[in-house]
């Protein structure tokens, strides 16, 4: 049951279709758990329809409500402690062995931020479960036995399945094509054996994997099990709640389907993520329903980040040993290089060279028309559609065929002994290559299953069903040559600089890069010179329209001087953004700069957007008028009571509408000749950005209503709160601040991230420390100018060192998770509170009022 309209798939289909399905917005849960959304104001804005068997509350009575009402205050400051944590490191937080104070289940849970949402998952705490499930010190025993990684990923593989109990454990590693191929497998004795079959990339799609690198783990339980979709219901995925790390996320029917046809009941996937890609997965499979433990869950996650790090040594280690080898033979070919000579004469006596570098059958180099090889090569009509095929493809990129047949019309494999080739680019004009041939290769592919097998559309004709049948289907190839491997492509990539800098040193390069630096040249003087006739005989004409009004000199000046400078500091926002585009609120601060005295009599509001540079000249212009009669004849022209109110909008034709208002001034009336200044108001954003403009002379203030087209403007996603905390972000001077402080937080992410945020504030030294013991040591110690208490440490309070703190009379922060549920002594009422998670912008205001403020 899904949670929005599921979109209509196309007539014509395949598994690529399966890219799109928005597996991450489905609306709905699995079984095993009960999901909450929070806003920032801890009410609870969605909830699952299962809330009956944890909360013993039915979903509506939930949704609108404030969580605390079914959660105690312990629970709920570890899940805002669980939050900082998770907000910090990007990765959900898992608490254990909590407890629901509505129902006095005892449940497991996860938190996590979504950018919207605060997403509490909560999963029933199994009975008689070993807490001391800890296996990643014995898996980490394996990594330094094994021989090879062949020997380290089937060890891997064994010791998973002995641990997590499931049927099969692979280890399933993705290729260059984007197939994926099982390397290592351990199984139960009944199953049938999937090592060293190849599944084609349509099998994980592209958002899957987009997934499997935010979420190191993912588990579902049971694919026959019912899900609950989330209330309430919304419509379209555009207001779906984003899953996309929750750990309860519901299952794609197409991906359910895929597993039923597998015959597999319930899975866990392990992410490999190396050097920030994912290289491969840990699937797990069961046939039977299974749901591992949070701690097992916990481990797991561990162990993939640590597994992870030495597969990347390994492999590491394996392309320093290729880059050596390969470092040589560069430094022996530039040392033997000659300097002058043609150059196709250069390459072709580096032949030798080249073949220590590359597995090859045979080496071809084309300059200028010109041809040279050793070893197998093509007959030159063959040659030359090859070349018009590379020519087709990006310059500048090194070019890999395993098969020239699939790629080059009429190409016969057979007839030339030739099946692939890797180009490498030596020029841009002409284009020139250097060619290294393989040849062909018999190979036979296991494949689990018809890759080539067509989608078939569903029962009721609205979805894709995935593939049926994942019995061994074998490929063979006799066009194909030994395949081109990504350490080849890094050679080939290397070899290519080598062969600029050989480029470089010749001649007829030398003189290549004059011509195109003449051209750019050009090029760059003819822009300058349009762009500074723009800006001449704009400035030319504010001068000129400026003059005719009856002004005296230092009037003249002031205003004409009040005009270009408004012309250039857009200038110089525009130069600063590479004339690109500059965002509105940045504009309207240069010119409210001019007028502090009101700036809180100034109120703007709207949606954070970026105006294109043809829309930047216009609108600085037109405001400056605006604020300078303002200031002159309106609202701000008096010490007080005036106020000017700037609002901006998209309006139902996607336009945006700007609203310019004045209140609380003298009363105003149409002037009897209209001035270059309000003819600017009138005309100009109406001529330069093809829009409209309402003056209307009202007499409690004026009021202008621009409008123009959505081209001219693009809006940046940023919700209000954080445009208007940085709108009044507190400018903490560092000499004011203590130069020690000391955080006394059990949490050691919460605390580094703490300390970490008051160095940047310029508070030199700061201390961490998790227990009250051995912060009561390094307080007496040392002369701290600031302390910063978590109240609950374990099973210790910090009540009592907060009072010897207190009574040294030194400032101290209590930084809690228990928001305004947290309950202390009057005694502690002068000690100011943080609620967890503590953002920056909150530190910096309350390190202004107690170090800054009256000072």
């Amino acid at each position: 049951m899904a949670t929005y309209e599921t979109p209509a798939y196309p007539e014509k289909v395949d598994l690529s279709n399966c890219d799109r399905e928005p597996i991450h917005l489905l609306g709905n849960i699995q079984s095993h758990g009960c999901l909450l959304a929070l806003r920032s104001d801890w009410f609870v804005a969605y909830c699952s329809q299962n809330t009956e068997q944890y909360f013993g509350t039915a979903p509506d009575k939930i949704a609108g409500e404030a969580i605390k009402n079914w959660l105690d205050k312990d629970t709920l400051h570890h899940i805002r402690s669980g939050l900082q944590s998770s907000m910090i490191t990007g990765r959900n937080e898992r608490l254990f062995n909590q407890f629901i104070d509505a129902t006095k289940l005892e449940v497991d849970i996860s938190v996590h931020h979504n950018g919207e949402f605060t997403i509490v998952e909560f999963e029933p705490v199994e009975e008689n479960r070993d807490t001391t499930d800890h296996f990643v010190r014995s898996l980490l025993s394996q990594f330094y036995r094994a021989a090879d990684t062949e020997e380290l990923f089937e060890t891997v593989a064994e010791q998973l399945r002995l641990i997590t109990s499931y049927d099969r454990v692979m280890i399933y590693k993705f290729l260059s094509d984007g197939s994926g191929a099982v390397i290592a497998e351990a199984k139960s004795q009944k199953l049938d054996a999937f090592l060293g079959l190849r599944y084609p990339a349509s099998d994980i799609p592209k958002q899957a994997r987009t997934l499997y690198l935010k979420n190191l783990l993912r588990v579902i339980g049971d694919v026959n099990a019912p899900v609950y979709p989330i209330f309430p219901t919304v419509r379209g995925q555009d207001d779906a709640i984003d899953l996309s790390f929750s750990t309860l996320r519901a299952v794609s029917p197409i991906h359910i389907e895929y597993l039923k046809n597998m015959g597999v009941v319930a899975s866990l996937s392990v992410s490999i993520i190396v050097n920030g890609k994912l290289w491969g997965l840990i699937a797990c499979h069961h046939y039977s329903p299974k749901v591992p433990s949070y701690f097992q869950r916990t481990e797991l996650e561990l162990f993939a980040e640590v597994f992870a790090l030495e597969l990347s040594s390994r492999l590491a280690r394996d392309r320093e040993t290729e880059s050596l080898r390969v470092r040589k033979v560069h430094n022996k070919i530039m040392s033997t290089i000659a300097s002058d000579g043609a150059l196709i004469d250069i390459l072709t006596n580096q032949f030798r060279a080249l073949n220590e570098l590359i597995e090859n059958d045979g080496i071809t180099v084309i300059i200028e028309g010109q041809v040279s090889s050793t070893g197998i090569t093509l007959p030159e009509d063959e040659l030359r559609r090859v070349v018009r095929y590379l020519n087709s493809q990006p310059p500048s990129q090194i070019i890999w065929v395993n098969s020239l047949a699939e790629v080059v019309p009429q190409y016969e494999t057979a007839v030339h002994n030739i099946a692939g080739l890797l180009a490498i680019p030596v020029s841009k004009t002409p284009r020139d290559y250097l060619l290294f041939f393989r040849q062909p290769q018999t190979k036979t592919i296991n494949w689990a299953g018809n890759p080539q097998k067509a989608a078939s559309m569903g029962p009721n004709g609205s979805r894709l069903l995935p593939r049926g049948s994942f019995k061994l289907w074998q490929e063979t190839h006799s066009d194909h040559c030994h395949e081109w491997t990504e350490q080849d492509e890094m050679v080939g990539e290397s070899l290519r600089v080598t062969l600029l800098e050989v480029m470089l040193r010749h001649v007829q390069e030398r003189d290549t890069i004059l011509q195109q630096a003449g051209r750019k040249h050009e090029i760059l003087i003819s822009e300058l010179n349009h762009r500074v006739r723009n800006i001449l005989n704009l400035v030319n004409a504010i001068i000129l329209q400026t003059d005719q009004s009856e002004r005296d000199t230092e009037e003249f000046v002031r205003v004409l001087t009040g005009r270009l400078s408004a012309l250039a500091s857009a200038h110089d926002q525009l130069t600063a953004s590479e004339w690109t585009e500059i965002s509105l609120d940045e504009l309207l601060d240069t010119e409210i700069q001019a007028y502090l005295y009101a700036d809180k009599r100034i109120v703007r509001s709207g949606p954070n957007i970026n105006l294109h540079p043809d829309a930047a000249t216009p609108v600085v212009l037109v405001m400056h008028e605006l604020f300078t009669n303002a200031a002159k004849y309106g609202a701000l022209s008096r010490s007080h009571g005036g106020k000017v109110e700037i609002e901006w909008f998209f309006a139902d034709d996607n336009g945006l509408v700007l609203h310019w208002r004045e209140m609380g001034g003298p009363p105003v009336s149409p002037p009897k000749r209209e001035g270059f200044g309000m003819t600017l108001i009138h005309s100009v954003i109406p001529h330069e950005l093809q829009g409209d403009a309402d003056v209307e002379f009202a007499p409690h203030g004026l009021q202008v209503r621009f409008s123009f087209p959505r081209r001219y403007v693009s809006e940046v996603k940023r919700d209000a709160m954080t445009v208007e905390a940085e709108r009044k972000e507190i400018k903490l001077q560092a000499s004011a601040l203590p130069q020690s402080a000391l955080i006394v937080e059990d949490s050691l992410v919460i605390a580094m991230d703490m300390q970490r945020k008051l160095k940047t504030m310029g508070v030199n030294n700061v201390s961490v420390v998790g227990n009250v013991k051995t912060a009561r040591q390094i307080y007496e110690d040392d002369n701290f100018g600031l302390v910063v208490f978590d109240i609950h440490l374990g099973k210790d309070t910090s009540l009592g060192l907060i009072q010897t703190v207190l009574a040294d009379n030194k400032p101290c922060v209590i930084m809690s998770g228990y928001g305004d549920q947290l309950q202390l002594p009057q005694e502690f009422d002068s000690v100011p509170i943080l609620t967890k998670p503590v953002s920056e912008n909150e530190l910096k205001r309350l390190l202004n009022s107690m170090f800054q403020e009256n000072k």
